[in-house]
């Protein structure tokens, strides 16, 4: 098979992958805003969206690390060695955020602590472990991982979500809980491999050999989240409920982009990393100029036929649960503020694998500060729809950013920013292996 047509194959059960799990995400978000009141379906936004920031860590922590070192070591000891490392890592993540979670939920007394604890612990375990099999360019297994989840989390939904508002949203984090440790069986089952864990010295090395890297990755995420969904969960916070739920809603609506642009970023981050482990930094930077382009073509077209749509989805789609509440205003913005921060995802996850972290962070904390003082100077002015357009100036300052940085002809542009040795992480994680001569073997 040629090697765009074997891009192609994977891009098609990547995106078969998402579309399914993305459909169900979307499905149920549009039953729980029929079913439940404005303030509840508030609260299981927040909490999702608190999920999704635990996402990030655990990517940071493990999957972008087993994106970056896997493909370059074909190895197979050294490969089961990766795994073993960042898996543990991953593990071991995954249950702090969720027990953080749970114990934020105790004191908000809103959620079942246990359901949505476990509910986010999960959610990062299967996230990480969808990174890993594109990592080993098994995305069929991702795919199949993703369709248990999705068609498990619809039955448990039809079992366990009834009763009250509160019983209802409860119930739906039990049964996306128990969903995911489906989805995260059946990508072990289909693996045939045995599940292994060290907490060993050798994987503390391993993760020590590249800690100012982790250092200043973790950095970047924590100021990422400020300038992303920090500053929406900060909105959601300082709004409450009630007058987040119609922002909520408006992000339902923009579940295919996401969806599309996910696919396309799983399925080129393992040949970017292969490309920049062997010094091909020129060609990791035209594929993630191209894909960056295709994605704001994408955005563009979407958001064309969306707004013209927009008097139908209010009545239809949710009922006009949000007339009066600047509706229309705010799918606009947000659809603004998805089209630059979706155009801007390749080159950032280029400048991640290419180890640009101080670089990142820099520019995440300028974007914060300049959009969450934008957000709180219009939240005291003007209606809260308004106050989105802080999003917008800040993912516009990402934008431009990674643009700069990877521009041709920039100083330093071309050399290899990040040089994957063959005993990176360090022995004995790896022996030396013969250097990658093309990116889909």
């Amino acid at each position: 098979m040629s090697p765009n047509r074997g891009r192609l194959a994977r891009f098609a059960v990547t995106l078969l992958g998402e579309v399914v799990q993305s459909g169900f995400h979307f499905a149920l978000n549009i039953l729980l805003v029929r079913s439940l009141s404005q303030h509840d379906y508030g609260v299981f936004a927040i909490v999702f969206l608190a999920g999704g920031l635990a996402l990030t860590y655990v990517r940071a922590l493990a999957g972008v690390p087993i994106s970056t070192f896997l493909p370059a070591h074909r190895d197979r000891r050294a490969g089961r060695a990766i795994d073993v490392t960042f898996g543990t890592g991953a593990l071991t993540v995954s249950a702090v955020v969720g027990l953080g979670i749970a114990g934020f939920l105790v004191v908000a007394d809103t959620v079942n602590p246990v359901a949505g604890g476990a509910f986010v612990m999960l959610w990062c375990l299967r996230s990480y472990l969808r990174l890993a099999l594109y990592a080993k360019n098994l995305a069929g297994f991702a795919t199949a991982s993703d369709v248990t989840f999705a068609l498990s989390g619809t039955a448990l939904a039809f079992l366990l979500v009834h009763g009250d508002d509160a019983a209802r949203t409860d119930g739906v984090f039990v049964a996306l809980a128990c969903a995911h440790a489906v989805g995260i069986a059946t990508a072990l089952l289909a693996l045939r491999e045995p599940i292994r864990l060290s907490l060993k010295a050798s994987s503390w090395r391993r993760y020590h050999a590249i800690r100012r890297e982790l250092g200043w990755s973790l950095v970047g995420v924590t100021t990422t989240n400020l300038q992303g969904q920090g500053q929406t969960l900060a909105m959601a916070l300082l709004l409450g409920p009630d007058a987040y739920a119609p922002i909520a809603a408006a992000l339902i609506l923009f579940a295919p982009l996401r969806l599309g642009a996910a696919a396309l970023v799983n399925m080129t981050q393992p040949e970017m990393g292969a490309q920049i482990g062997r010094g091909d930094r020129r060609g990791a930077i035209r594929l993630a100029s191209l894909t960056a382009g295709l994605l704001l073509v994408g955005c563009t077209a979407y958001g064309v036929v969306l707004l013209a749509a927009m008097p139908l989805i209010e009545t239809h789609f949710f009922a006009a649960r949000f007339s009066g509440q600047d509706f229309g205003l705010i799918v606009l913005v947000l659809w603004a503020v998805v089209t630059v921060s979706l155009t801007y995802a390749p080159l950032r996850v280029l400048l991640e694998i290419a180890q640009e972290f101080r670089f990142l962070a820099a520019l995440s904390a300028v974007a914060a500060v300049a959009g969450l003082a934008m957000v709180c100077g219009l939240l005291l002015t003007v209606p809260p729809a308004w106050s989105l357009l802080g999003l917008l100036v800040s993912e516009l300052l990402i934008l431009f950013g990674c643009a700069a940085v990877l521009r041709p002809g920039r100083a330093g542009a071309e050399r290899p920013s990040v040089h994957v040795p063959p005993s990176c992480p360090p022995p004995p994680l790896a022996a030396p292996t013969p250097r990658v001569t093309r990116a889909h073997p």
